[in-house]
């Protein structure tokens, strides 16, 4: 087993995209409070998700487990095969912790580590989003917004990024979001569809994710389908459990 994968398959499922890139054109100036774009709000949040991952002709089929304490922590147990738990991941504001179960090996990275190894600027706030289909960026006064008979065009920037979001009128939910980083061309794009009710808000159960980037070898793209097949929304916390069993060895 590729001893990085519990990685690329997080931040793979994760982080992606259909490659279709749309431009902004003829951009005017709504009120942002006209945007109103429905997120999810919560404060504990757990789903059971389908993941597909694809690389090159790679390919893993798995589940996961994904637990997310609102802008703290995010929780991950990926299982190639039924009640087998091959990786275990734990994500918090500035590291993300990995056990390599198969491998009996740990990881510790930071996210400079993590947006060098797909040379992409990569966050806990951008991962959060893009699980639960929210906005990346808050809007401000600097936001871009154009309406066509369909959609909500959202420009923003913030550092090396360049995002590219469009919001259904219909349901005021984020379909499509590109995201680009100017320096190195590398761009990521979010699909995201299968809208039903969990609790009083919308929820995109089908995420389809795909990152192209330079590497060693030449470009890459990297994709990801989740399904969120189960999901609930809690006030009651939830358990993060992860320990690092004493015979397993840190990964170099």
């Amino acid at each position: 087993m590729n001893s990085k994968l519990p990685l690329i398959l997080l931040f793979g499922a994760t982080i992606m995209f259909s490659s279709c890139k749309k431009d902004l054109i003829g951009f005017k100036s709504p009120k942002i409070a006209d945007v109103n774009v429905e997120e999810i709000d919560f404060h504990y949040l757990q789903t059971k998700t389908k993941v597909n991952y694809t690389e090159g002709d790679k390919q893993v089929n798995g589940t996961a487990n994904i637990r997310i304490c609102k802008d703290s922590l995010i929780w991950i147990s990926l299982s190639p095969a039924v009640g087998i738990e091959a990786s275990r991941i734990m994500i918090s504001k500035d590291t993300a912790l990995v056990l390599n179960r198969l491998d009996k090996e740990y990881y510790i990275f930071n996210f400079e580590e993590i947006s060098r190894y797909f040379n992409f600027k990569i966050d806990y706030n951008l991962i959060q989003s893009i699980l639960l289909g929210n906005l990346a960026v808050p809007m401000d006064d600097q936001t871009r917004i154009a309406k066509d008979a369909n959609y909500y065009q959202v420009k923003q920037k913030t550092g090396p990024l360049d995002f590219q979001t469009f919001i259904l009128l219909d349901n005021r939910k984020i379909e499509t979001m590109v995201i680009s980083e100017t320096e190195t061309s590398n761009f990521m794009t979010l699909k995201y569809s299968d809208f039903k009710q969990l609790n009083e808000f919308l929820f995109g159960k089908a995420c389809l994710m795909n990152l192209t980037y330079k590497a060693k070898k030449g470009p890459l793209v990297t994709s990801v389908h989740m399904q969120h097949n189960k999901a609930e929304i809690s006030d009651k916390p939830l358990k993060f459990p992860f320990n690092v069993p004493d015979k397993y060895e840190v990964f170099k």
